[in-house]
């Protein structure tokens, strides 16, 4: 949530650099608006106020959003949606704001390492903004990228001793997370067992008339007690074009509708070179009979324990893949030819069979009795906070949001 959040942000502040350099935009006046009132209390949470100045921050960005759509609504709809969404950020501060007291009753505080982590936080901030202007504006380079990050990170209004100070707070806060939810109950042997044989219903109805919800579950890690038809577990050892190749070449393309000659040419070159390279070492590898996902986890780190599914009735994979996999002679085996992918080949490897039929419970007991597990604590912690807000005297004073 918190990187989502921070992406959104950063969204909205990169196009307000863009066009802020030419004109004024409406948030920009409302911005200043918000400046001009009072900070004063806008809500009292126990002995705990929060100021106006606390909202107008959380607010910068959705002014922004919703001055971009002054054309879509009138000035009395954006009115009321700008309120609506003062209501719910000034409600996430009061939550916060509980939060934080409830940290310092428990006494929770941060080890040295969990310091060092959050002032790590900065550092962090500015790669994901550096990589985001890369992506929005690939032309620049130098002092004109580093020039564009630091206005990106000044339009987000994204300073260090905020950022390291939110992540210090997310990490109190996920410690007394773990500090209510270690209370939950593990579940029953009962429990895990209806849950199955409730599952199994449910996945035997699904499943029989729809493969793919079989193929996206399973791709999801999700419990599965049910197989529609006999799989293939495949396999990929993706192996990619230089990246600046590949940006270089997705700048080409949208450059070029037609996709030119120089593009086509570029493309096959890169192709040929891939495959006389690193594809054909791959190949001598495997054939030296060195480990399928450990050639994996090399080129991509986390890669080696992923897996695709491949059955008579699969449609979501292109025409090639889909031909590699279910090609390959026998359980065990690769692909005789890399498949061509988008910027790259891919190498399949044949690592499993998913028989038909019904899954017994040992197969899922573990996952099942981790998600039952995971949704008690989700719902302890769910209530644990109702409480806590129900238990907090909270005082709004809605006309003074400003919004």
């Amino acid at each position: 949530m918190k990187s989502h959040l921070f992406c959104i942000a950063l969204t909205a502040a990169l196009l307000l650099t863009a066009g802020c350099q030419n004109q004024n935009s409406g948030s920009a006046q409302s911005s200043q608006d918000a400046q001009s009132q009072k900070d004063e209390v806008i809500a009292q949470v126990g002995d705990q106020n929060i100021m106006y100045s606390q909202l107008a921050e959380h607010m910068v960005t959705l002014e922004a959003m919703y001055s971009g759509l002054s054309d879509q609504f009138t000035t009395q709809e954006l009115q009321e949606k700008l309120h609506t969404a003062a209501m719910e950020s000034l409600e996430n501060l009061i939550t916060q704001q509980i939060l934080y007291c409830k940290i310092d009753e428990y006494g929770i505080t941060l080890t040295p390492e969990e310091e060092t982590e959050a002032q790590k936080a900065w550092e962090e901030t500015l790669e994901s903004t550096r990589s985001s202007v890369e992506s929005t504006y690939p032309e620049l380079e130098g002092e004109d990228l580093e020039a564009m990050v630091q206005t990106a990170i000044e339009t987000a209004g994204l300073k260090e001793e905020e950022v390291v100070s939110n992540a210090r707070q997310t990490a109190l806060v996920n410690k007394l997370k773990e500090q209510v939810i270690a209370q939950a109950e593990r579940p029953t042997q009962q429990e895990i067992e209806d849950a199955y044989e409730q599952l199994l219903s449910e996945q035997q109805e699904e499943f029989s008339n729809d493969s793919m919800a079989f193929e996206a579950s399973m791709l999801a890690g999700k419990p599965v007690v049910f197989v529609p038809e006999s799989y293939r577990v495949i396999q990929e050892l993706y192996l990619q074009f230089d990246s600046e190749v590949t940006q270089l070449l997705r700048e080409m393309k949208s450059y070029d509708t037609d996709e030119s000659d120089s593009y086509e040419e570029i493309l096959e070159l890169e192709y040929e070179k891939l495959q006389q390279g690193d594809v054909a070492q791959a190949q001598k590898r495997l054939a030296n009979g060195e480990d399928f996902a450990q050639l994996m986890e090399e080129n991509k780190p986390g890669s080696g324990s992923t897996y695709n599914y491949v059955g008579e009735g699969t449609t979501r994979l292109s025409e090639n893949y889909y031909q590699a996999a279910m090609s390959i002679p026998e359980l065990g085996q690769v692909t005789s030819q890399p498949v061509k992918m988008d910027y790259g080949y891919a190498l399949l490897y044949w690592a499993d069979t998913l028989a038909p039929g019904v899954r017994p419970l040992e197969d899922v007991q573990e996952a099942l009795e981790s998600q039952l597990y995971e949704a008690e604590q989700n719902e302890l912690w769910k209530e644990t906070q109702a409480r806590w807000r129900e238990e907090t005297e909270v005082v709004i004073f809605e006309d003074r949001l400003g919004y």
